[in-house]
């Protein structure tokens, strides 16, 4: 196993390998640096690199070194400055003389080192990973954002910005409590290094694989006693009721409070379980709410069987809050400040786990038991990947758009990230897969092709799911809608798996997010953003609002159709069809924009009725002429025949005067009238 130094000198020699180190004034004057030259040096010799550094840092050094009144008038809380800047300038010009250091710059360049370092950045960018070894956040930040152009310039290189620590290495300049370099900016694992040895797993680079079933002579069951094992410690546990099955095994509750047993079924106790299992519990993951294993779990001939994890309660997210209905049904209580909080709590336990080299593999909602926006279970733990121990399975939903359709091997942190955000935009739309639109493909062809139907500013595809949908991405700040844009359109920046925004990037903008909803402020310039499901869309500013005449909800005023909103223009009052009895609406669009009566009956009995039944021709002009079903049934119920004459001809029977006289005489006085007129 390595050791932290090991590590870190590991790290130190990737950077040499991979990257242009540039280093600034700052970093010469901590009280780590001769420790640090002492690490590097046989690195810069092996590959025979050199560090950079401009020129006005080195006319920097030689005036502190050189005027002492020039350091206490400068650093007034540094005593020792001038003789840390004498021993910094001496390193720099023997470093130089043996070729491993290049001084860059012009003459011209002053004492302005961070315009130099920006400016060389923004050139080399495109040609090299660059990497800024400075004590300074502000410069340090100012150079990672430049690798935030990557949606508008192709092809920029990995930018780092690293701090000397006092123990001579580098680490990341920035703490868990400060802003974190942009969410595409990598930073080779380093956040891992505050993470104990005892907790942390390794990086693998190949699978493991491993063939064959173990032998058990028994599977142990409810009432049994079993033997729970971990390094040296025995411990007899007693099986109790079984709380749940599945295809791998079963779930039992045991005699000791909080703790369960998972027991798999004959067929699924394999080399490749028992080997990853024992590898598990090599570390102390120890995170409220992950049911991570705790010891392996023998049957009475020592045979393993299952391991034991702590007990697991909620409700899971698929079965409630991605369904409306049920998160209205079971947290009926809920604002959009408990959703928010909700995925704080779910970040920071895939932090937890991400930072100590887990990869879930398999996130689902299925995985994620919810008791309370602060109390979240994470179960199946079995299945994360571990070391070169992978995650064999997957839901398509979840699945980075360069796995799709392929066969689950070892999975990066960038595949990770993908599924996590879909899990929040899921969380934030209660159910609504991110990919999810009108007119478009089936989700998995839009992941694959990074189809994302939601906007960003002007960008629109108009394909937004219909429904309440887009009112909740409205009500989204600006940074969580542009992070989630970025992520998930195929142009956007952070886009390409090693871009997407980390589990540390995300937790950022929740708790940001959590903090304007928890002061009241984005409450009092819009109370409609602590609606789980807003009814429209976020109150902009620079737009008038009035009230919809007939709801009283404010709306935008432009958006309102003479004083009536959209949702009440197509709402209106129910009734029944005449003819066929379904359920029709007299919506207020047509009772107050377009001023009609309720029809009578529905578009389907309209179109039925005036379909042609038969055709005839026409006993007096003998042209043809339709009968239509709405026809016959009206001749039907009155009793009549179907007619005989075309609609013209029946017309001018009608204003016949001598025939209307004659339809009411009776047929032997009719006769007897004919023939005395003669004819």
């Amino acid at each position: 196993m390595k050791n932290r130094q090991e590590i870190q000198t590991e790290f130190l020699e990737t950077c040499v390998r991979d990257f242009k180190i540039f280093i600034d004034t700052s970093s010469f004057l901590e009280d780590g640096t001769d420790k640090f030259f002492q690490n590097i040096v046989p690195i810069l010799e092996r590959h025979r690199k050199a560090l950079i550094v401009p020129l006005s840092v080195c006319n920097e050094l030689k005036k502190l070194a050189e005027d002492p009144a020039y350091c206490r008038k400068k650093y007034q809380n540094n005593p020792n400055l001038n003789r840390m800047a004498i021993n910094a300038f001496k390193t720099i010009m023997r470093l130089r003389n043996a070729n491993l250091l290049e001084v860059y710059g012009d003459p011209d360049d002053g004492n302005f080192a961070d315009n130099v370092f920006l400016h060389v950045f923004t050139k080399k960018r495109m040609q090299y990973n660059l990497l800024l070894v400075t004590q300074d956040r502000a410069l340090a930040s100012a150079a990672m954002n430049l690798g935030k152009d990557t949606g508008a310039v192709r092809g920029v290189k990995r930018i780092l910005a690293q701090r000397i620590n006092r123990y001579g290495f580098l680490q990341k300049i920035f703490d868990n409590r400060d802003n974190q370099p942009a969410p595409h900016v990598e930073t080779v694992e380093t956040s891992s290094w505050d993470i104990p040895l005892n907790e942390r797993f390794a990086f693998a680079k190949e699978i493991v694989r491993i063939e064959g079933l173990l032998p058990v002579s028994s599977v142990p069951t409810a009432g049994e006693t079993v033997t729970a094992v971990r390094n040296n410690d025995r411990k007899q546990i007693r099986l109790l009721e079984e709380l749940g099955a599945g295809g791998e095994g079963s779930v039992y509750k045991t005699n000791v409070d909080g703790i369960v047993a998972k027991i798999y079924k004959p067929e699924k106790i394999t080399q490749l379980r028992y080997e990853k299992i024992k590898l598990m519990l090599t570390k102390d993951i120890d995170c409220p709410g992950v049911c991570f294993p705790l010891a392996l779990v023998l049957n009475q001939r020592d045979e393993f069987v299952g391991y034991i994890m702590r007990a697991a309660k909620g409700r899971d997210l698929g079965k409630s809050v991605f369904m409306p209905m049920l998160l209205k049904k079971y947290f009926p209580a809920w604002t959009r400040k408990d959703t928010v909080r909700l995925c704080v709590t779910i970040l920071q336990k895939f932090k937890y786990l991400h930072d100590r080299n887990v990869i879930l593999g398999d996130i689902n909602p299925y995985n994620i038991l919810v008791v309370s926006p602060e109390e979240v279970y994470f179960v199946d733990t079995d299945s994360y990947q571990v070391e070169g121990f992978v995650c064999p399975v997957g839901m398509p939903l979840f699945t980075a758009p360069e796995l799709q359709k392929k066969t689950y091997g070892l999975r990066t942190l960038g595949n990770e990230n993908f599924a996590v955000a879909t899990l929040l935009f899921m969380i934030m739309h209660p159910g609504k897969p991110p990919y999810a639109m009108q007119d478009g493909e089936g989700i998995i062809e839009n992941i694959i092709k990074g189809d994302f139907s939601y906007p960003l500013g002007e960008r629109k595809t108009g394909k937004v799911p219909m429904g309440p949908w887009r009112f909740c991405w409205s009500h989204l700040t600006y940074k969580i809608k542009e992070a989630f844009y970025e992520t998930f359109w195929r142009d956007g920046m952070y886009h390409a798996e090693k871009k997407r925004p980390s589990t540390g990037h995300w937790l950022r903008l929740f708790n940001d997010y959590l903090n304007l909803l928890e002061s009241g402020k984005m409450s009092a310039q819009d109370e409609e953003t602590l609606l789980i499901f807003p009814t429209r869309f976020k109150r902009d500013k620079n737009k008038t609002y009035a009230k919809c005449k007939l709801c009283g909800k404010e709306y935008d005023e432009e958006s309102l159709e003479q004083g009536i909103c959209r949702t009440c223009l197509n709402d209106g009052q129910k009734y029944h069809c005449e003819r066929c009895g379904c359920e029709m609406i007299y919506t207020n669009y047509q009772k107050y924009i377009r001023k009609i009566e309720r029809y009578k009956i529905c578009r389907e009995c309209y179109e039925e009725i005036n379909t042609i039944c038969e055709k005839r021709k026409c006993k007096d002009c003998r042209r043809k002429f339709e009968i239509t079903f709405g026809e016959k049934e009206f001749y039907e119920k009155n009793g009549l025949s179907l007619p005989t004459r075309c609609k013209e001809c029946r017309e001018k029977l009608k204003n016949n005067p001598k025939r209307q006289s004659h339809q009411h005489i009776p047929e032997k006085q009719f006769w007897k009238l004919i023939k005395n007129k003669g004819y």
